[in-house]
């Protein structure tokens, strides 16, 4: 290869090698990118109801007079709902059925449902149907489920200890 020709692929190489850094100069700018963003959405499941639906023979609702409690807390309010039975003879129960309302606009799902009974020595029991871990709660929809407070038939005799409490947590969370 001759002095003029290698001289001319080094020049052409140079030319190439000038126009890519050209090429990259003007293609290589910073982009900035700016933005906002606002979250709009409303959380709120709460409990609207809670009403005695049934008894079974003597058993009775004792309603709360003017939706307090003797200790001055609500009957009900978006999280927290009470209620109080009169049980005289075993078999007796009252079942309460509870409205639960979503009131917001984001679907909600039972996370968990969760007991806190009283004395497990009672002779009260307590159960639950119509609602599950898992259930979604869609948004501006509401749902019930039924608790049923029973004294066990199988007592003979007055028992030792005659009332019995239960805390029922039903936590929710987006779906």
């Amino acid at each position: 290869m001759n002095a003029k020709t290698k001289n001319a692929l080094i020049g052409g190489l140079l030319a190439i090698v000038f126009v890519m850094a050209v090429g990259y100069a003007a293609f290589a700018q910073q982009l900035t990118i700016n933005g906002t963003a606002t979250v709009t959405s409303n959380w709120q499941v709460e409990m609207t109801d809670i009403e005695a639906t049934s008894t079974n023979g003597t058993g009775t609702d004792i309603p709360y007079v003017e939706t307090t409690a003797e200790d001055g807390t609500q009957l009900i309010n978006a999280s927290t709902a009470k209620f109080k039975a009169d049980l005289k003879s075993p078999g007796d129960s009252v079942t309460y059925t509870v409205t639960v309302e979503n009131k917001g606009d984001i679907n909600a799902k039972v996370a968990s449902i969760s007991f806190e009974e009283g004395d497990s020595t009672a002779p009260i029991s307590y159960t639950y149907s119509g609602i599950n871990q898992d259930d979604v709660l869609n948004a501006s929809d509401n749902t019930t489920f039924t608790v049923t407070v029973t004294y066990d038939a199988t007592v003979e005799g007055q028992p030792e200890t005659t009332s019995n409490t239960l805390t029922m947590h039903v936590n929710y969370k987006q779906a």
